[in-house]
């Protein structure tokens, strides 16, 4: 299909909007238009993690994630260190990885607005017994990004988007690379 949809989307879809605004304990398999999906479990996203703001519950934040495409930033030889420890995390799994340059990206989906997030948003955790603050403002567009480049840790999407011709597959962040479809 060469395109990327939202948890969100296909739980709707598939008439599963009682995992809308649940987390994944596990990875769940649900059929869309005569296709299985497997969408990844979101077991590092714990409650007793988070700090939120007044008027937005867990049960928002969840849904919120599963409107979103995440991708881990990086350069052409490798993600971010946190996209490699994801890797590794799933790697028993036999994940597939997509190479995709940001700017073939947007120039392909021009409605498409990239959203930045300076942590790993599902996985939140407790630092010298502060929870991690999470709120509508956890995805920032680029003007309302006041950090560096080099301080985003996650690109999101609140679409779908089409894959540019030119992504690549890989079985791993390191590659080896091949095009996504040869033919």
């Amino acid at each position: 299909m060469r395109r990327l949809i939202p948890a969100a989307t296909l739980l709707r879809l598939a008439g599963r909007l009682d995992l809308l605004r649940t987390p994944r304990r596990g990875s769940i398999s649900v059929a869309v238009e005569g296709r299985t999906i497997v969408l990844r479990d979101q077991k590092p996203l714990h409650k007793g993690n988070i700090r939120l703001p007044n008027g937005f519950r867990f049960e928002d934040f969840v849904e919120s994630l599963n409107q979103r495409l995440f991708f881990w930033p990086g350069d052409a030889t490798k993600p971010i260190p946190h996209g490699v420890r994801h890797f590794e995390h799933y790697k028993a799994e036999n994940p597939a990885i997509l190479r995709i340059e940001l700017n073939a990206l947007l120039e392909l989906n021009p409605t498409a607005v990239p959203r930045f997030c300076r942590y790993n948003s599902g996985s939140p955790r407790c630092s010298h017994a502060k929870k991690s603050p999470r709120s509508p403002r956890t995805f920032l567009t680029q003007s309302d990004f006041a950090e560096t480049a080099s301080k985003v840790v996650e690109v999101t999407f609140e679409s779908a988007i089409h894959l540019p011709r030119t992504t690549e597959l890989g079985s791993s962040p390191q590659g080896p690379w091949r095009p996504l479809n040869r033919g």
